[in-house]
């Protein structure tokens, strides 16, 4: 044999496995997506045992027997809603049928139209010392989100509902 192919001969077999491996790697894929949790975190409470009364009476509320859909437990954004009752935020209402307390104040009304979607209950608010009477606007955007308002607070306020985690 040549010695020239007797030298690229070593090299060949060294080279042949590279090469057979080079055409089987495949690009690499996509990294998998993040795992989401078997608990939906979003818009959930405190447990109940940090809440306040007026809050647990929000929560267990009936509203199928009542028809009053914008009772419950709101807030601005659903992270906000495991900061209730905990600290002190702008941006929550805790609503019954016939009571709001929110960061600014509280107030009292008669229980609006059972059925209603939209609302406009006139009321009673507390503020410090100071007490106002003024309108306040609810409308029902979903069974999960409202806007609370006031006929001169422009643009008001669009609010989801917070929930314990066992609900």
């Amino acid at each position: 044999m040549n010695e020239d192919v007797m030298s690229r001969t070593p090299t060949a077999i060294l080279l042949l496995p590279l090469l057979l491996l080079a055409g089987c790697v495949s690009e690499p894929s996509a990294p998998p997506p993040p795992r989401k949790p078997v608990i939906d975190l979003d818009a959930v409470l405190p447990p109940r045992t940090l809440l306040r009364k007026d809050t647990i009476e929000a929560l267990e509320h009936d509203r199928n027997a009542s028809r009053l859909a914008y009772v419950g437990v709101w807030a601005s954004d659903g992270d906000r809603c495991a900061m209730m009752d905990q600290t002190a935020f702008k941006g929550y209402a805790v609503i019954t049928p016939g009571a709001m307390r929110r960061s600014t104040g509280s107030c009292s009304f008669e229980p609006g139209t059972p059925g209603e979607t939209a609302q406009h209950l006139e009321a009673s608010c507390k503020s410090g010392k100071q007490s106002v009477n003024r309108t306040l606007v609810i409308q029902m955007l979903d069974s999960q989100t409202l806007y609370l308002g006031t006929p001169d607070d422009q643009p008001g306020e669009k609010m989801v509902r917070c929930r314990l985690l066992s609900q």
